[in-house]
């Protein structure tokens, strides 16, 4: 993983569509890492303490990465903070929310939240909690490359997401659920596309075992690829 990847992830709970992630202090260049799938999300509050070796003084900060859904976008012009529960049922199912929370994505307004399950096994843990967006961290990433036209994929086993910039500023943040070579291969030729970029860098992140097979069959297509 990029060393600065590392650094947003260690010492932190990734959740994801299925399953949660324990990320822990680096070694080297990987971190240490335990996932749990959907099955185990009860055994939150069991695991986490002894994987962080929490102390029961509640003083250890532990940030909460939401990668359950995509964030919806709101462009800052239009913005209205009393109206955050109007924008989010334009596109989520609102009657299972326990909280939401927004940060800035470039010039939008990243809107996400956590269901009331999640906070309630969130909320056993005998620790500080800091919630972050994913997509706001990998667009955070693609600013630092100094590649102000730049697509990232970022795979996982049952999605991958899809961040594209251009002049520094989100074009597209998007999910797919269909993870074979040849459906990430059209998704991402697709977006670069639709998006009308002429010739992007393709910067590549897996959070599986990474995937010779896909990245040869990318090459084929995209001049700038960064495996990271």
């Amino acid at each position: 993983m990029n060393s600065l990847l590392i650094h947003q992830y260690t010492k932190s709970i990734r959740l994801t569509p299925d399953g949660f992630s324990l990320y822990g202090e680096a070694q080297g260049d990987t971190l240490r890492h335990a996932f749990h799938a959907n099955s185990e999300n009860a055994l939150l509050t069991l695991k986490a303490p002894d994987f962080f070796q929490l102390s029961d003084n509640g003083e250890t900060t532990l940030d909460v990465i939401v990668a359950t859904r995509p964030p919806l976008l709101v462009p800052d012009v239009i913005f209205d903070e009393s109206k955050v529960r109007d924008y989010l049922r334009m596109q989520f199912d609102i009657s299972q929310i326990g909280e939401h929370f927004s940060d800035t994505l470039g010039h939008y307004r990243s809107l996400y939240f956590l269901t009331q399950n999640e906070l309630t096994s969130l909320s056993g843990l005998p620790c500080k909690l800091q919630y972050k967006s994913e997509a706001t961290l990998l667009y955070q990433f693609l600013q630092s490359q100094g590649q102000p036209d730049a697509v990232l994929l970022s795979v996982n086993d049952t999605f991958a997401d899809i961040l594209a910039v251009q002049n520094g500023e989100p074009l597209l943040v998007n999910r797919t659920t269909h993870v074979e070579n040849v459906d990430l291969l059209y998704h991402t030729l697709n977006s670069v596309q639709q998006l009308g970029m002429a010739a992007p860098t393709l910067l590549v992140h897996y959070f599986t075992k990474p995937n010779r097979k896909l990245n040869d069959l990318l090459a084929r297509y995209i001049d700038h690829i960064t495996l990271l």
